[in-house]
């Protein structure tokens, strides 16, 4: 019966509740009988075959440990051309999660987004970093120089869908900016003047419009375009904002790695320049942050290399901890989560 109920909860590793309705067992029970009894959580601590790897702080001075770290998943041989490595909430604590793209598969998962931790951790796989031909993160400084310092051989690719959503987050960030401006022009009064009623109507039309603004026209219903077009119609610079942030996207489209690499850059300035003329201040961040970071964005044509993948574990990861009595009991959902996930 215990092997029986081990195979069922491992069969199904997003909800041991769903187990323990299929058996008629209190699900708290279950789990607490599948912690201590059925499964190796206990034997794997005790021999010190869990958690596999730490890392250890030292005092420089005297060279005493201060502190010890555990790495609660570290997989070598989960490391492949193209990797992932992105952040992720788990309870408390913030983890960083290096993962296979093609395999879906993680490699490293530590409690820390700590530079220096982070350095320490991979320097303990060595040789196996030379296998990474390709590494996509979003654009955090700390990320980005920790590839660089360590996976001597891989291009980074800054994730495509975080640079778009910086754009998109400009274009929000002006709709912001004209909703503050009409509420200046509120009276203030407990009764609401004619042109205050005015007024919040036009706020709330720009509330509305928010989800609108980060998608592409093909995806509006016939209402939705009816109000876009009354909103642009009203605030030119929205629209022109709009229009930017889609040409932007438009020139991310993968089908573009076809082209000649001097045509796809070309095609970028030109969108510099539109941002320009438009003289609108809130993508004056957008140009200087894909500046910094230009050849890194351009690697995504040569690539072909997102963080979908890292994304949708984080969705799985997610999922299972919510599902599973939250990250309350802390190390033995990371030790589920290195059995399912690595």
């Amino acid at each position: 019966m215990g092997f029986f109920l081990k195979k069922k909860i491992e069969d199904y590793p997003v909800n041991i509740a769903t187990v323990a309705r299929m058996f008629a067992i209190r699900p708290d029970r279950l789990y607490k009988w599948y912690r201590n009894h059925l499964s190796d959580y206990c034997s794997d601590k005790s021999s010190g075959k869990y958690p596999p790897k730490f890392i250890e702080e030292v005092d420089e001075v005297t060279g005493e440990i201060i502190k010890t770290k555990a790495i609660s998943i570290f997989k070598p041989e989960n490391i492949g051309e193209q990797m992932s490595i992105d952040d992720k909430a788990l309870g408390r604590d913030g983890y960083t999660i290096l993962s296979n793209t093609q395999t879906g598969k993680i490699a490293m998962q530590v409690a820390s987004t700590d530079g220096k931790e982070l350095d320490k951790v991979m320097s303990l796989f060595e040789s196996d970093l030379l296998k990474i031909k390709s590494i996509s993160s979003d654009m955090s400084p700390t990320y980005i120089k920790l590839c660089r310092d360590q996976m001597l051989c891989a291009k980074i690719v800054i994730d495509k869908f975080h640079v778009i959503r910086y754009v998109y987050g400009a274009v929000l960030e002006l709709r912001t900016k004209i909703k503050k401006e009409l509420a200046t022009e509120l009276s203030g009064g407990k009764k609401k003047t004619e042109k205050d009623k005015i007024i919040l109507r036009e706020i709330e039309l720009l509330n509305r419009c928010r989800n609108s603004l980060t998608q592409s026209i093909d995806k509006w219903s016939e209402s939705t375009k009816n109000l876009m077009e009354q909103m642009f119609s009203k605030y030119e610079e929205l629209k022109t904002a709009y229009i930017l942030s889609q040409n932007f996207k438009k020139w991310y489209d993968i089908n573009a790695h076809q082209e000649n690499k001097n045509r796809i850059k070309d095609r970028l300035y030109n969108w510099y320049n539109e941002v320009k003329e438009s003289k609108i201040e809130e993508f004056t961040s957008v140009i200087k942050m894909i500046r910094k970071h230009e050849s890194e964005i351009l690697n995504f044509f040569y690539e072909g290399h997102t963080n979908a993948g890292a994304e949708r574990l984080n969705g799985k990861l997610q999922r299972f901890v919510s599902n599973n009595y939250g990250i309350r009991d802390n190390d033995f959902s990371l030790y589920r989560i290195a059995m399912y996930f690595s």
